[in-house]
C-alpha cells in the first residue's frame, strides 16, 4: 500500500489510491478532560506508552501545543503526525511511505535521518482503537518540485511552493529537474504579517528573478497560492495557481511513489 504524506508546518496532507485528506500539524500532550464533547475530526493518539492530542483537538484543548518549525524534519512531531496520517489513511500490513524535504535540506544525511525515524513496525492507537502496520520503504522527494509530477508537462516550467516557514522554488525543463535554478527561501506565510503578502511576493520574486524570466511559466502551489497569485503576476505574467494548490505536493509524492514501485519514469 502506498501512502503519501506531506508533513507541512501548518497542515498534514495525505493521499492514497482511494482518498486525499488533511488535518492541522499540531501536537500536544494528552490531558484528562472533565467533560468530553466528541467532535468529528478529533484525534487522541497513543504510541509507545504515551498519549497526545493531535490536529484540531491539540489546537483546542492542548496546553502546550506545538508544531514542527525546526530546520530538520527528523523530529518527534514528524513521527507522531506521520503515524497518525497512516492510521487515518487505513494503513495496514506493509506500507510504502512517500514524503518530502525542502530542497535546501535534501541531503543524504537528512534523508537517512527521516528514514531511520519512520521505518519499521508501529503499534498505534487512535481514539481507542489499535492498529499495527510496518513502514517497509520510505521514499523522500523534494517539496515544491514534487508538485510538478502531479501533472508533468514538457517545456520549461517553474514552480513556487509557499509554505508556512519556507518557500521552495523549482525548475523543470522537458520533465528534468534543474537543480541550479531551484532552492529554498527562508520566508513563509506564517512569518509574514497579513498586510505583508505583497512584500512577501516581492521578496520571493526578487530572489528567483536572478535566473528566471518575466515570461516564464510559473506554477504556484501551497495553501497561500491563490492569495499571493495576483502579486506574483506583477513579476511573472504567466504565473498561475494550480488546481487544488494545498494538496499539489502530496499528489506529486503519490505519483513519484507509484512510478518508483512500477519502475517507470514520471
Amino acid at each position: 500500500m502506498i501512502i503519501a504524506v506531506d508533513c507541512g508546518r501548518s497542515y498534514v496532507k495525505v493521499m492514497t489510491e482511494e482518498k486525499t485528506f488533511l488535518f492541522p500539524s499540531k501536537v500536544s500532550g494528552w490531558r484528562k478532560r472533565n467533560y468530553r464533547q466528541e467532535v468529528d475530526g478529533d484525534i487522541e493518539l497513543q504510541y509507545r506508552g504515551r498519549k497526545w492530542f493531535v490536529g484540531q483537538l491539540a489546537e483546542r484543548e492542548g496546553e502546550f501545543t506545538r508544531q514542527a518549525m525546526q530546520d530538520t524534519k527528523a523530529v518527534e512531531e514528524t513521527l507522531l503526525l506521520t503515524l497518525t496520517a497512516i492510521y487515518l489513511a487505513g494503513g495496514k500490513g506493509n506500507v510504502t511511505l512517500v514524503t518530502g524535504l525542502p530542497i535546501v535540506n535534501f541531503t543524504e544525511e537528512e534523508k537517512y535521518a527521516v528514514k531511520r525515524l519512520l521505518q519499521g513496525h508501529h503499534h498505534v492507537e487512535v481514539n481507542g482503537r489499535w492498529k499495527q502496520f510496518h513502514i517497509d520503504r520510505v521514499y523522500t522527494t523534494i517539496e515544491g518540485g514534487s508538485a510538478f509530477f502531479a501533472e508533468p508537462r514538457m517545456g520549461l516550467v517553474r514552480i513556487i511552493d509557499f509554505g508556512a516557514k519556507t518557500t521552495n522554488y523549482a525548475t523543470f525543463k522537458d520533465r528534468v529537474f534543474i537543480d541550479r535554478e531551484s532552492g529554498t527561501i527562508p520566508i513563509g506565510w506564517e512569518t509574514a504579517k497579513e498586510s505583508n503578502v505583497r512584500e512577501m511576493a516581492d521578496l520571493i520574486a526578487s530572489s528567483v528573478s536572478k535566473k528566471w524570466r518575466a515570461d516564464d511559466v510559473v506554477l504556484l502551489v501551497g495553501g497561500m497560492a491563490k492569495k499571493i497569485e495576483p502579486h506574483i503576476q506583477e513579476h511573472f505574467r504567466c504565473a498561475l495557481a494550480v488546481k487544488y494548490p494545498q494538496t499539489a505536493n502530496v499528489r506529486g509524492y503519490f505519483a513519484v511513489g507509484k512510478a518508483m514501485i512500477e519502475g517507470v519514469r514520471v
